[in-house]
Parts: C-alpha cells; sequence; structure tokens
C-alpha cells in the first residue's frame, strides 16, 4: 500500500497563509505600478503619436519643424487625358488692338542713320510704326502711342528710330 503524506498541521497551515498573504500583497503592489506606469506610457504614445502626425500641413507649425521626414507627394485623382498641353495647332493665337485715338503721343526720331552714322537731327521723316502701351489708372486706360519715325539719310538709307525698351511691342501693358 502506497502511504499518502501526512496532512499538514495547523501551524504549518497557519505559517503557508500568511505567506500566501504576503505574496498576494507583493503582486497587487506589482500589479498597481504596472497599472500606473502602462497609462503613463499610453499617454506618452498618444502624445508622440499626435506630434508625429502633425506638421506644417496641417497644423500652425512653420514647415522649418517638419524635421527631415519627407511627406510623400499627393497623387493626381485627374486622369490623363492623351491630348498634348498648350494651344490647338493653327489657332493663331490673340493680342490686343491698337486704339486709332491714344491719350498721348510720344514721338522717337532716329539719332543717327543706321547705314554710314551721319547725323539725322535735321532729317525730314518719311512715316512711322506705333507701339502703344495700355496703362491702366484708376478709372480709364491711358494709351501713349511711341511713333518710331524713319528718315532717309543723304546716302539714300533709310533708319527708323528704336524703341524704348520698355515698350517691345507693338501693343504692351504697362511701363
Amino acid at each position: 500500500m502506497s502511504s499518502a503524506p501526512p496532512p499538514p498541521s495547523y501551524e504549518e497551515l497557519a505559517a503557508l497563509a500568511v505567506e500566501l498573504k504576503l505574496l498576494v500583497t507583493a503582486q497587487a503592489a506589482t500589479i498597481a505600478e504596472l497599472t500606473a506606469r502602462n497609462a503613463e506610457q499610453a499617454e506618452r504614445i498618444a502624445e508622440l503619436e499626435r506630434q508625429f502626425s502633425s506638421d506644417s500641413h496641417n497644423s500652425s507649425k512653420p514647415p522649418s519643424s517638419d524635421g527631415l521626414r519627407k511627406r510623400p507627394a499627393p497623387k493626381s485623382l485627374r486622369q490623363r487625358s492623351g491630348r498634348k498641353p498648350g494651344r490647338a495647332k493653327g489657332d493663331p493665337g490673340g493680342r490686343m488692338e491698337q486704339v486709332a485715338d491714344p491719350d498721348v503721343i510720344l514721338d522717337h526720331h532716329p539719332a543717327a542713320c543706321g547705314g554710314c552714322g551721319n547725323d539725322l537731327a535735321g532729317a525730314v521723316s518719311t512715316g512711322y510704326r506705333a507701339r502703344q502701351v495700355f496703362d491702366l489708372p484708376k478709372i480709364a486706360p491711358e494709351v501713349t502711342e511711341h511713333r518710331l519715325h524713319r528718315a532717309v539719310c543723304g546716302c539714300g538709307h533709310t533708319t527708323s528710330a528704336t524703341a524704348p525698351e520698355h515698350v517691345p511691342a507693338a501693343t504692351v501693358y504697362g511701363t
């Protein structure tokens, strides 16, 4: 017959109960400490995630606070049409038309012959090309016409006056 161990005495059971009570108390303290630490870490994780997700694009932070990480460029939702960008072939384009009666007319005469270099101060004008600048004052545009006169030199060469630098074409907005 096998013999079973004798049942523990009252003193052994009392000592075991005290030992188990101390163990439960220590475990309860450990659980409380770990719960508090877990709450602190959850709060810190939430703060770090908030900081990581906010940058100059979605908050009032300056771009210098973004750090070195780059956000991926947003993907365009538009579909390609297959057509080339720009104006259509054969389209003449557009420009402003000159006005018949400009508000101000400034005459520009050639100073010297473009062929031989002679002085053209007293030469008679044989025509001009007009270039107009449309300036927008408060109510109506003030149009200044720059007339680029041509003159014929004694050598037979016809020379046109050069336009001021701020008037590169027949019609121009502003000066």
